[in-house]
């Protein structure tokens, strides 16, 4: 009996092992059928054409750098293939105005969290008044109030320094020089001794590109402020009529400088956009600007073409 008894007992654990391990079979398949895939679908890969055309402009840039005068940083960033054209890109340069756009990216920023809204007013104090340079807020009488919005306009579209004096008073230098380093653009002092380089000026053109950065909305309103600005002779000069350029210039002493993003023809996304930045120092404005010019159109040349055609991201299949 006890014999019979163990054999009864094993054939018992024998069948709940089986029929445990294929309830474990049937859950795991059932499991790997059911689960929605969590992988995304693999990026395109890179047309050899598009990285050739990278390379290329990298030549063509030094080819124009050595036909002017000066001292030139570049630095075209193509963010399709990820790949960069430059030229003396960390490189310090006097940034002049092109610190307008820290300004802007950190009045922004602490919109996006908040800190302030861009309606909130600002008064403009007789400390603030600055009559040399550029803008136009110098005529407007001391006590004037707009909204920090208005003041964002003024700033970039008229390159105003009255606006940015306003804005480092509400802001706080200190400030704007933490959102510098926030975004990885450790080679810049913002205010004195005024530097940079062209690869800190590409991270804050990135920065205000980014819609998880501050907002889509309030990203967009930001290259929105930098679009046909009152100073349209330097990068978007030399490209078709219906090209949008969203940039900020910078002009100081022997230094002249654009910087911003190009779109191709009928977007307006900047994940199709090409990043430019040209810095131009040790020569005279009219020929800064024919170097800034001549780059600008080989980039174009180079990219737009490209990025508009059938390989663009845009034209790709989702």
């Amino acid at each position: 009996m006890l014999l019979v008894l163990g054999l009864l007992s094993c054939l018992v654990v024998a069948a709940s092992f089986v029929w445990y391990h294929e309830r474990s079979a049937e859950s795991a398949t059932l499991t790997a059928l059911d689960r929605p895939a969590s992988a995304e679908p693999p990026e395109p890969p890179v047309p050899p054409a598009r990285v050739r055309a990278v390379e290329e402009l990298d030549e063509q840039l030094r080819g124009i750098s050595q036909s002017h005068a000066g001292t030139d940083g570049v630095v075209v960033f193509d963010p399709y293939s990820a790949e960069s054209a430059s030229l003396n890109a960390d490189r310090l340069f006097v940034a002049a105005s092109l610190s307008k756009l820290y300004a802007l990216l950190t009045l922004y920023r602490a919109a996006a969290t908040g800190e302030l809204s861009l309606d909130d007013e600002i008064t403009m104090r007789p400390s603030d008044v600055w009559a040399e340079g550029t803008g136009v807020l110098y005529r407007y009488p001391v006590g004037t109030t707009m909204t920090l919005r208005e003041c964002a306009r003024f700033l970039i579209k008229e390159s105003d320094n009255t606006a940015e004096v306003m804005l480092n008073r509400y802001l706080g230098e200190e400030e704007i020089e933490a959102e510098l380093r926030r975004i990885g653009a450790r080679s810049t002092s913002y205010w004195m001794p005024n530097t940079t380089t062209p690869n800190d000026v590409l991270l804050v053109l990135k920065a205000i590109s980014d819609p998880s950065y501050t907002s889509p909305e309030l990203s967009a309103e930001m290259l929105d402020i930098m679009t046909g600005t009152s100073f349209e002779d330097r990068l978007p000069q030399p490209l078709p009529e219906d090209t949008r350029v969203a940039h900020k210039i910078g002009s100081y002493g022997d230094t002249f400088s654009d910087a911003g993003l190009v779109f191709p023809e009928g977007s307006q996304d900047a994940e199709d956009a090409y990043y430019i930045v040209v810095i131009v120092g040790d020569t005279t404005e009219w020929t800064a600007r024919s170097a800034i010019q001549e780059m600008s159109l080989a980039a174009y040349e180079s990219l737009a073409n490209t990025l508009s055609g059938p390989e663009s991201p845009a034209k790709q299949s989702p």
